[in-house]
């Protein structure tokens, strides 16, 4: 799909939203909805905020990219081209706000943030994300492939144990940048911070015998969340059956992610499966995952969660068992799920549910 049918397609879906709740134009400043409406740009300058240094505004009839004049040109040249007017301002006044009322007159705006005599519209307005663009599907498996292909590289044949868990996220953060990604976020743990914390963050702490490697990244927006695991030595009987138990967990909540239904339901299907193998109330320890998109979750998902499932949108779960985890990103689609992310080198599980063959990556055993 061209970029600009992607853009005029959403710029269809913006004019839509703004007829159904009576709005002259919506402002847009958040990065996620920023790179979803501009179909894979990026206003941001640092990565560790959610707010975009431009905004865009959009009417019945015109759209535009707002920002001062240092991030202006860079607009033009490499983020919108010629699919928005930008108006440039001063870096020095703050004069956006007085722009977007020269436009619109007294016209009433919808925003994706909280302003001063502005509708906020983000519950609603972040629904427009949640179907995706052949585009989007486009760009979701090139990053699914490359951070798959990359994860399981650096574990396989650049991870040692005594390296420490930074190291290794450095090294997977430096292959990541070499193909245009952005990582965003390391749960690089081994051992007891495996067992001992449901988010361990990377420390610089020497591997052993086990590590976890859970990746976010990013792509012109859209982000993918994996996790592979790899033990150094012959791993415990007791160890594996418990991998594949969190695994057939995950397939089971996968192929029960369905189009229509509330996305409670692979929840609530878990839960019984937990209990089940034997894993009672392991499900509370950590979220078991959701819907994704342009942020790492879009909605995480409880046993009371009713939202309808989307076509062609994006979920995670990740299903957690005390010392495992299991964790691929997927598109729901009428023909079943496409995997975003999924084993390239990493030794497979194939396990059936349903009738879906899946191919999930089993524990990685270095001997």
């Amino acid at each position: 799909m061209e970029r600009k049918e992607e853009v005029k397609i959403k710029l269809e879906k913006v004019r839509n939203f703004l007829r159904e709740n009576d709005l002259y134009a919506v402002l847009i400043k958040k990065q996620p909805n920023f790179s979803w409406i501009t179909a894979g740009g990026v206003n941001f300058v640092g990565m560790a905020t959610e707010m975009g240094v431009t905004s865009v505004l959009i009417t019945e009839k015109d759209q535009f990219v707002i920002a001062n004049k240092i991030e202006a040109r860079r607009m033009k040249d490499e983020e919108v081209e010629d699919m928005f007017e930008v108006l440039e301002y001063e870096w020095y006044e703050d004069k956006e706000m007085e722009i977007v009322r020269t436009i619109v007159g007294n016209g009433k705006v919808g925003c994706d943030v909280l302003l001063p005599d502005i509708q906020f519209v983000d519950d609603t307005f972040k629904k427009l994300r949640y179907e995706l663009t052949e585009g989007e599907i486009e760009r979701y498996l090139y990053l699914g492939e490359k951070l798959s292909r990359i994860v399981e590289e650096v574990l396989m044949y650049e991870t040692k144990p005594g390296e420490t868990e930074i190291e290794v996220a450095g090294k997977i953060s430096a292959k990541l940048w070499k193909e245009g990604i952005e990582p965003t976020a390391f749960m690089i743990a081994s051992d007891d911070r495996i067992r001992n914390y449901r988010h361990p963050i990377s420390k610089n702490k020497k591997i052993e015998k086990v590590v976890m490697a859970s990746v976010n990244a990013r792509y012109k927006g859209l982000i993918a969340t994996m996790t592979r695991m790899a033990h150094f030595g012959k791993i415990p009987e007791t160890l594996k059956k418990q991998y594949k138990d969190n695994v057939e967990i995950e397939c089971i909540m996968i192929a029960k992610t369905k189009i229509g239904e509330e996305m409670r339901v692979p929840v609530l299907s878990a839960i019984e499966e937990y209990e089940k193998r034997g894993y009672k109330d392991e499900w509370k320890l950590h979220h078991q995952g959701g819907s994704m998109g342009y942020y790492p979750r879009d909605i995480r998902v409880t046993p009371t969660t009713t939202e309808k499932i989307y076509r062609n949108q994006a979920f995670c779960w990740n299903p957690s068992i005390t010392g495992t985890k299991s964790e691929d990103g997927f598109i729901t689609t009428e023909k079943g799920p496409i995997m975003i992310t999924k084993p390239v080198i990493f030794p497979t599980l194939k396990i059936e549910v349903e009738g879906i063959t899946f191919i999930k990556p089993d524990m990685l055993e270095v001997l």
